[in-house]
């Protein structure tokens, strides 16, 4: 019985053996496949820097209670148009009877009510355990429409007031806005002691084409359009090769052609010159270059 295992276990080591280097000797065979040919055209060359953000209004405010008590009234709806110096909400000591005085929490200044965080009726602290004032409505300032994102230190110097920014919001897959920068802080924010390795830069952006889709607090990524080559000629990075500081091709018969690149982004260069638009490239074929090392 032993035998026989020690047979088996010795045909199967041999059918291994056979079978690897069957692999490894059509491995080592030159490639038959067709090579992959390009065509240089002509188009935007578009460098960007891509960064994540979310939507913030002109102006917010948040209306709190001003002292402990029960919520006597809330003036408004979610949704409603206010203007300044409007009743909003009214909080009383006790709701028993009604005659205490009660004046009623204005609007600081016109906007739309996005938040109503209490009921009539409730008891509300004057502070939290953080201190702050209990929130009971919130108004926004619609008017205007931005974007709060951070820029990582990389990419700081890429940012300039003014850039043109193409905008997606995670919840809108139907189309982009358009904006631009307004603001660049000079200084990175204040990073807790854990997280100090990491350098951010606040950006804000101004939407040029909001609509009613986009909200308050949604997140979106935003791509700020740095430089940008118009009708250039242009050719994927996958043809293009390094020979030192020179850049050159192959073209479909093989033959080199040096080349003169401009801007590059993630995708392609900018073709400076040396090549037409039309021509045919090879692409780079790596496996080649890595054996011939």
């Amino acid at each position: 019985m032993k035998q026989l295992l020690k047979n088996k276990y010795l045909w199967i080591a041999v059918v291994a053996m056979f079978v690897l280097g069957f692999l490894f000797s059509r491995g080592s065979e030159p490639s038959t496949g067709k090579t992959n040919v390009g065509s240089v055209t002509r188009g935007d060359l578009i460098q960007r820097v891509t960064i994540a953000g979310s939507v913030t209004p002109n102006r917010k405010t948040v209306i709190s209670a001003p002292y402990s008590g029960y919520v006597r009234k809330i003036y408004v709806q979610i949704g409603d148009q206010v203007k300044e110096g409007q009743p909003i909400v009214s909080v009383a000591q006790s709701l028993r009877g009604s005659s205490e005085d009660v004046y009623p929490l204005r609007a600081p200044f016109s906007g739309t009510v996005v938040q109503i965080l209490k009921t009539e009726g409730e008891y509300v602290d004057q502070q939290n355990t953080a201190g702050t004032g209990i929130a009971m409505v919130r108004i926004d300032d619609l008017t205007h429409i931005y974007i709060e994102a951070s820029a990582p230190e990389i990419e700081f110097a890429k940012l300039k007031v003014g850039e043109d920014v193409v905008i997606k919001a995670s919840a809108i897959l139907s189309r982009s806005y358009k904006g631009k920068i307004v603001h660049v802080h000079l200084a990175a924010k204040e990073q807790k002691d854990w997280d100090k390795s990491r350098v951010e830069f606040p950006v804000i952006i101004e939407v040029l084409d909001s609509d009613e889709s986009l909200r308050p607090g949604m997140s979106v990524l935003v791509d700020i359009i740095t430089n940008k080559s118009a009708n250039a000629l242009m050719l994927r990075q996958e043809f293009i090769q390094k020979d030192g500081t020179q850049y050159f091709v192959q073209t479909e018969k093989g033959q080199r052609k040096d080349i003169t690149v401009g801007l590059q982004n993630e995708e392609a260069f900018e073709i400076k010159s040396g090549l037409n638009e039309g021509d045919k490239i090879r692409q780079v074929d790596y496996l080649s270059i890595l054996k011939s090392r």
